[in-house]
């Protein structure tokens, strides 16, 4: 295994796992000529032996390396080490808003600083053509300075893209924030499905709780698609009218019933309030 602590590879010295998720891990790693540090991400072995799987990446990985966005962890280079393919991006030091959200509830200035920070690096991505397709809380990064990022663009795309029925294993990461559209496996996606998901992750901040949860991924999965969405302001009093209603609109089953992008959300609504 070429990457594991102070090995190298290429001129990057592995430093230690900082990440797991169901496409790869995620390495700290060092850059001595630059005096830099890097984060490496490299895909999960059960996806090295499919060549279109490693082309698709590289496509995606291409794609992505073209967002220039203060909000958007960029990516600096692709590669491979013992036929492993991997990205280099930028390391951030900091923590991530899984992290925030489990010390307790968010502040207004808080709330607003993510709804402006990943709102902007959605609507600036889909312009370009890109959707992210795996938006919650552990891939928001939050360095130092309290620059939020918004990472990982590009996999979860490549993973629906692969499935043709829905199971648990067409499914990257957690299920709680997948659009109903995304999970049924269809492949016409749009701005529409990450807006479900931004919806998703504000309804959770706001609210206090993700809207639906249960046993199983396929349980949680059958709520997004059939359940009504639980109402915000039975949940918490202090949610206001306004805010209930632009989460009700986000997370609308049938997409053509969602705001149509990012930018005519933020248009339409102040969040929060």
């Amino acid at each position: 295994m070429a990457f594991k602590d102070n090995g190298m590879i290429g001129p990057y010295q592995i430093l230690e796992k900082i990440g797991q998720g169901g496409m790869g891990s995620v390495f700290k790693a060092y850059h001595q000529e630059l005096d830099r540090f890097v984060a490496l991400k490299v895909l999960h072995p059960a996806h090295q032996e499919d060549q279109n799987f490693i082309g698709r990446f590289q496509r995606e990985a291409r794609l992505v390396a073209k967002l220039e966005h203060p909000n958007i962890v960029p990516i600096y280079d692709f590669s491979r080490a013992e036929n492993q393919p991997y990205l280099v991006m930028k390391y951030i030091e900091g923590s991530t808003l899984k992290h925030w959200l489990a010390k307790g509830p968010l502040g207004f200035n808080e709330v607003t600083q993510i709804v402006n920070s990943v709102g902007s690096a959605l609507a600036y991505a889909h312009q370009q053509g890109v959707l992210h397709r795996d938006i919650k809380p552990s891939n928001i990064l939050i360095g130092t300075d309290g620059t939020m990022y918004l990472a990982d663009f590009g996999l979860a795309r490549i993973v629906s893209a692969e499935a043709s029925t829905l199971s648990a294993e067409s499914i990257v990461g957690t299920p709680h924030y997948i659009a109903p559209e995304q999970a049924t496996g269809r492949d016409a996606l749009t701005e529409k499905t990450d807006v479900y998901s931004f919806g998703v992750m504000l309804y959770e901040i706001i609210v206090g709780q993700i809207p639906f949860d249960s046993n199983t991924p396929l349980s949680i999965i059958h709520d997004h698609i059939y359940t009504p969405l639980p109402q915000p302001r039975i949940l918490n009093p202090s949610v206001s009218e306004q805010v209930e209603h632009v989460l009700q609109k986000a997370l609308s089953k049938d997409p053509n019933d969602r705001f149509e992008n990012v930018d005519r959300w933020s248009r339409h609504s102040k969040m929060p309030g």
